[in-house]
């Protein structure tokens, strides 16, 4: 097979069954993993994010996992420069890169390029970091509806990253972060790809959503978080991600057990609408009913032969 120059990407929403597919594909095509997921880069929050397990970790290999600490910083003009020397090494061993997650900007930096963001001031973002302490994310989204109507129309108000990552940008710049996302600096991916993904039908993603969830609880995850607290501030961004911000709630007693798990499960299922909605427009993803992995077996052994 020439499988130089060509990567596989399995992408779509979360809970999808995204990591064992690509697992699958990567003991079947010599493959290693390359994880674009923007919560897995952070050390010390492996329950909460999903994270493959340290015996997964061992059956093939990962790249991308556990870059920094929960408050360092790491964008996806980063992820793009470090992921694309890494795809380089995998291929020069002769094995075959395969991307596996649900951050659609992640994707679309490495396959055709990112727009130039200036830096952000330090005193602008901690500025925007202080309103959201201060007045909560609601405020937060309410400023950006001032400047940004449309950007602001396409989040959901409690969607906190990635508010105060539209607001920076457009009381820095003065345009709007989408402006700049629709100015992809390369209008053909810069590899050949075949991407896939899972589609549930959308009630069934929900329930395994749901039943993710409660696992997860019992696996541990208020302990990380428990952990986590020790060393940071609860305020600090990733600890307001999904599924955090809650037990965080229900840990300082402004949530009982009950309806923290309905809120992480309802955040969940909305960002998974997000996701099925990114990656619906990507052109290049091919959807598959979770029944049918030997089709694209066969699939990437007839791109990977071309």
């Amino acid at each position: 097979m020439q499988t130089d120059q060509k990567i596989i990407v399995v992408a779509g929403p979360t809970a999808s069954g995204k990591s064992d597919l690509a697992m699958n594909l990567a003991q079947e095509f010599n493959g290693e993993l390359i994880c674009s997921d923007s919560m897995q880069v952070y050390r010390k929050m492996d329950i909460g994010t999903a994270k493959p397990t340290l015996a997964e970790q061992k059956l093939v290999p990962y790249h991308q996992l556990d870059l920094i600490d929960p408050d360092g910083h790491y964008s996806a003009g980063q992820y793009e420069r470090d992921t694309s020397l890494i795809i380089k090494q995998i291929q020069e061993r002769g094995h075959l890169p395969i991307l596996v997650g649900g951050t659609g900007l992640y994707y679309r930096a490495l396959m055709y390029g990112i727009s130039n963001i200036p830096d952000i001031p330090e005193s602008l973002r901690e500025e925007i970091l202080g309103w959201q302490t201060e007045h909560g994310t609601s405020y937060c989204w309410n400023q950006l509806q001032k400047h940004d109507p449309e950007g602001a129309a396409r989040l959901h108000p409690n969607d906190t990253a990635r508010i105060l990552r539209s607001l920076e940008v457009v009381l820095a710049t003065g345009r709007t972060l989408t402006s700049f996302q629709q100015q992809q600096p390369f209008s053909k991916a810069r590899y050949e790809f075949q991407a896939v993904a899972l589609e549930w039908e959308r009630s069934r993603l929900y329930e395994r959503i749901n039943q993710r969830t409660r696992s997860m609880l019992d696996s541990g995850w208020i302990a990380e978080v428990e952990m986590l607290l020790t060393q940071y501030p609860p305020k600090l961004k990733p600890l307001q991600a999904i599924g955090y911000r809650e037990i965080v709630q229900y840990l300082h007693a402004e949530l009982e057990w009950e309806p923290m798990v309905q809120r992480i499960q309802q955040r969940t299922r909305q960002y998974a609408k997000r996701q099925m909605t990114w990656f619906k427009k990507e052109d290049q993803v091919e959807w598959y009913r979770p029944d049918v992995e030997a089709s694209i077996l066969t699939q990437i052994k007839s791109f990977l032969s071309r």
